[in-house]
Order: structure tokens, then C-alpha cells, then sequence
């Protein structure tokens, strides 16, 4: 009796196994053209679709920030669509593991950089080799990730359709497609969804979150560029301050004052380890340093009034006339050679050389002048440019609708992290953003339900820099999603200048960073989050009149 039930039982078991394996097979279907049928879009429709096997595909490391991957097994599908009414052809590629066993039963939606919409191969690589579904978009116009020239027709007008594109209706486009062929490949819907992105993939995070509640689960945008009109023409204000100061401050001498912000604010922290842990702190003042000596190009350079106001007047950020300060600057600390490049030659004689990217929107876009010269505008004349940016594209290129309830009512998750020291966009417009949501939805508690903060010190953009990079953030993402886990921390690594691993855990907005006083300043059990959780309302500096923040001058 005992080995016929055992042998009954055995072949139940078999019976299960063959048809799970034969239910894997036939929900894993062929990466063919014939094997997919036009998603469902709002307001768009799909003009083609084709799809292609792809086997050992390589993705070099084409930004700093991302690793070369290799040997990538996909299936790959190419989706062209256009919206109703709007004269455009938008692809959305997606690649999906090409069986269930090499598939997370994840989709990921990834961002773009720039001036793109999507960042295509180099951002799908990464989440394929994770076992993501994954899709980006190109918005319609070439991948060109440092000009906007794709906003002009041939006539110079704006092709608003491409900016609508861009600032708003492709990300959801690539939702929609990439959930809909990834749960017609393996017969089945993504169990979770995501986005993932920084930069200008950060701020097309924070306009899922706002505009599309419902459409992902997660969000996890770094370094949004929140505001974006604003923070492109933060890029130039430096120039414009240098001309207010009748001065050119060189990279060189940019250096210096930022070593002297170290040497007086690395110690804030508790430890002194090439980082300044909490720059709201630090109070260094490049006005005392006025009469000192440097050594820059082989010239012995005195510290003048004008080279020390003018400092003072890049790191607080743009100023207006009347003394009203619009944007955040970048703290003390920051290397601003990001993009500024005034050298001094042999003779002494200091050039501001060509500003590259800074001046391009300016330039292409508001003036459609391509004599324009960044280096002659005076303060009046740059915030001119400033209210006919926000004017002329705030209402659709800004990010900053700070009532986030239908977000929170989805259940979703959005956590965040910035670099403290970000040359392109300042942690502070992520800071302002996140007590402008704290105002709105009832504090600091309630929002950190759903929506957490991390800064990163001595980090630069989207990664880099002298600081602890985080690690893997949109695992603490998932953990948040799936599990129940909120994120305290970000587990965060770098190499110091010795070739050392440097490890920090970063704090959860507003806690700051405060080493021990005991063990290895390498090590993140050495340091402890410092603070209170925050205040039932954010500490929000604002107050600018209705004129100036319909001309966007501020925050509203």
C-alpha cells in the first residue's frame, strides 16, 4: 500500500513538474514580429512593430557613471507610434530576458540625460543584465544628448510636439508599451514596475510620480533636474556674476577656495575625511581670505575684493538686482570645472574660454541667435532670459506639483538621492522641492510614507566625486515596494585617494551625517545619522511676490 500511494504521489509529482515546464515554455514565445500585437496607447498609435533575437551584445561603458557589460541575450523589440493629432514617429525599444528563468518578473522603465529623452542601449544594458524587462524611448527626435536643436522646425519655430514629447507624454508611452509586450512575451504581467533614472531621468521620475499616479510602483529618481528651465540657466549665471565683478575667476583659483572650504568645514562632521558632511553648516566666507596668496600657472596670484565677491556670488546662485536670490547655488566645496573653463596664460592675461553646452538654450532656443555671447550679459539682461524661459516653457518643462496625494493613494514609492556636491544641479532644488511637498501633505512624517530624500556629501553628478556613491539603490527600492521595508539609509561606497574602500551609510532627509569619534572614518559603522526626523512643516525658504513667481523666479 505504502509504494503504490508513494509511487501515486511521485507521479503527481512529475506530472507537476512537466506541465510548470511546458506552462514556461509556452509563455516564453518566440522574439519574433508575428509573436506581437500593437500595445494599447493613449492618445497614439502604433505605426510598426518589429522584433529580433539578439545574442552576446556588448554595451561599453559610455558614461563615467555606468559599467561595460558583456554577452547580453535579449529579445528586442522596436515600436514606433504617433500621438493623434501631432506630427511625429516616437520609438520605444524594449528588451525582455529571452526566457522566464533569466526574467525578475520585473519591468523597468528607464530615463534619459540631457537634452534626451531616453538613453536607450546604455540605460537598457544595465536593467537586462539585472533581469529586468526594460524600455526607453528616443521622445521622437535624434539622441543628441547636448543640444536641444530637435526642438526647432526648419523655420525656427518651436515643434511643440517633440516638447510635449519630451518633457511629458513619452515616458508614459514607454509604460505602456514595454508592460504590454513584456506580459505578451511570457504570458503574464510584470509583477512590480519601475522607473528608474537621474539627471533628466530624474526629473522625468518626479513627473511620473506627479502626472502618471498608478502607472509604476516605484520611482527612484537621482539628481532630478526639478525646475528645468531654472537650472539650465543656473549653468551660466557663474559668467554672468564674473562680469558683475569685473573679473574672470580661473579653474585654478576655483580650486583653491574650494580647498580652503574643506580645510575649514571638513571637521563639521566630526572627522576629517576630504568631505564636507553637512555644507547648511559650514560658514566659510572667501571675503576673509581677500589679501592672501595662491600659486595658479605659475603666477603668484593675490586675492582681491572683486575675485572673493565674485566666489561668493557663483556659490550662493542667481541673484537678482534687488537682491532677491531665485535658485540655489552650489555649496562651498564643489568643483565647478564642470563646465567653466577661464584660463590664465604666460602673460597673466585671463580668457573665459568657449562655455560649450552652457550657453546653448539661450542661444538656439530663446534668442535663436547664433552671435549670441554669453560672456557680455549683465545681470539685467540674464534675468530677461530668465523670465522668458519660464515664460516661454516653464508651464511644460517644470516639474513641481507638489500635491502627491494620488501618488500616495496608489501605494507607490518614490526615494531620491542627490549629490551634495552637484556642479550641474544643485541638491537644493531637490531640498526646496521636498519641503514644498511637506507643506502641502501634511509634514515630514506623513510624507516619508511614501516619499524619502538621501543626500550624498562629496558627491557630484548622478555619481563621482569624493564621496560615498550609493550602491544599489533601487534594491532598497524594491525592498520599500515589495517587503514593507523603508529605507533608513543608503548603503554607499567609494575609493579614497589611497585606493581604500570608503563605505558610508547616507541619511535619510533631514539628517545629517556625524562620525563616532571611534573607529576607522572608512567605515559606515563608524558614522551615525544625526537629527531630528523633521518638523511637521519644511523649514521652506520662499516668500517671493506673485509677480516673480509666475515669471518663475522662485519657488511658488
Amino acid at each position: 500500500m505504502f509504494t503504490m500511494v508513494s509511487t501515486f504521489v511521485l507521479l503527481q509529482l512529475c506530472a507537476s513538474v512537466v506541465a510548470a515546464t511546458n506552462e514556461n515554455f509556452q509563455n516564453t514565445r518566440n522574439c519574433e514580429t508575428s509573436t506581437f500585437t500593437a500595445p494599447v496607447i493613449p492618445g497614439a498609435k502604433v505605426l510598426s512593430i518589429t522584433a529580433k533575437e539578439r545574442r552576446n551584445v556588448d554595451i561599453p561603458a559610455a558614461i563615467a557613471s555606468f559599467q561595460p557589460l558583456s554577452d547580453l541575450n535579449f529579445c528586442e523589440i522596436k515600436v514606433y507610434l504617433a500621438h493623434l493629432g501631432a506630427n511625429d514617429r516616437v520609438l520605444v525599444e524594449t528588451w525582455l530576458p529571452l526566457s522566464q528563468d533569466l526574467w525578475n518578473d520585473r519591468f523597468q522603465a528607464t530615463g534619459g540625460g540631457a537634452w534626451a529623452t531616453g538613453m536607450l542601449d546604455i540605460a537598457l544594458g544595465p536593467a537586462i543584465a539585472s533581469g529586468y524587462a526594460a524600455s526607453s524611448t528616443d521622445g521622437g527626435h535624434p539622441f543628441d544628448f547636448f543640444t536641444p536643436d530637435w526642438m526647432l522646425n526648419e523655420n525656427k519655430s518651436i515643434n511643440w510636439d517633440l516638447v510635449h514629447n519630451f518633457a511629458t507624454r513619452s515616458l508614459a508611452d514607454q509604460v505602456y508599451v514595454g508592460k504590454s509586450l513584456t506580459e505578451q512575451f511570457y504570458g503574464r504581467q510584470p509583477r512590480y514596475s519601475y522607473w528608474n533614472g537621474c539627471s533628466q531621468g530624474g526629473r522625468q521620475g518626479y513627473t511620473v510620480a506627479q502626472r502618471y499616479p498608478g502607472l509604476l510602483d516605484g520611482v527612484l529618481a537621482a539628481a532630478p533636474a526639478l525646475k528645468l528651465p531654472n537650472v539650465i540657466m543656473s549653468g551660466i549665471w557663474p559668467i554672468v556674476a564674473m562680469h558683475e565683478a569685473g573679473t574672470l575667476v580661473s579653474n585654478c583659483e576655483f580650486s583653491w577656495f574650494a580647498s580652503k572650504a574643506l580645510e575649514e568645514c571638513d571637521i563639521l562632521d566630526g572627522a576629517k575625511d576630504g568631505v564636507i558632511g553637512n555644507p547648511e553648516a559650514c560658514t566659510f566666507d572667501p571675503l576673509r581670505l581677500v589679501g592672501q596668496k595662491m600659486e595658479c600657472s605659475g603666477h603668484k596670484i593675490e586675492v582681491t575684493g572683486a575675485m572673493a565677491d565674485a566666489v561668493r556670488n557663483v556659490h550662493r546662485g542667481p541673484t537678482t538686482p534687488f537682491g532677491i536670490n531665485v535658485f540655489p547655488g552650489v555649496p562651498y566645496g564643489t568643483p565647478l570645472n564642470a563646465f567653466l573653463n577661464v584660463t590664465i596664460d604666460s602673460n597673466g592675461v585671463r580668457t573665459l574660454n568657449d562655455p560649450g553646452v552652457l550657453d546653448v538654450f539661450p542661444r538656439t532656443i530663446l534668442l535663436k541667435d547664433s552671435n549670441f555671447n554669453v560672456s557680455k550679459l549683465n545681470t539685467s539682461e540674464y534675468f530677461a532670459l530668465w523670465v522668458q524661459a519660464n515664460e516661454e516653457y516653464g508651464w511644460i518643462l517644470n516639474t513641481e506639483h507638489s500635491d502627491l496625494s494620488a501618488f500616495r493613494d496608489t501605494g507607490a514609492r518614490l526615494l531620491s538621492w542627490h549629490g551634495i556636491n552637484d556642479p550641474i544641479i544643485p541638491y537644493q532644488n531637490t531640498v526646496k522641492y521636498r519641503q514644498h511637498v511637506e507643506r502641502e501633505m501634511g509634514g515630514a512624517k506623513a510624507v516619508d510614507n511614501f516619499f524619502r530624500l538621501f543626500l550624498a556629501p562629496g558627491v557630484e553628478h548622478c555619481g563621482l566625486g569624493a564621496g560615498a556613491v550609493p550602491k544599489d539603490p533601487l534594491e532598497s527600492l524594491l525592498g520599500w515596494v515589495e517587503r514593507g521595508e523603508p529605507p533608513e539609509t543608503l548603503t554607499s561606497e567609494t575609493r579614497n585617494q589611497d585606493g581604500e574602500l570608503v563605505t558610508r551609510d547616507l541619511c535619510r532627509y533631514p539628517r545629517v551625517p556625524k562620525y563616532l569619534a571611534i573607529g576607522d572614518i572608512n567605515k559606515a559603522s563608524s558614522w551615525s545619522c544625526e537629527g531630528v526626523d523633521g518638523a511637521e512643516e519644511g523649514d521652506f525658504a520662499g516668500g517671493l511676490k506673485d509677480g516673480l513667481k509666475q515669471a518663475g523666479l522662485g519657488w511658488d
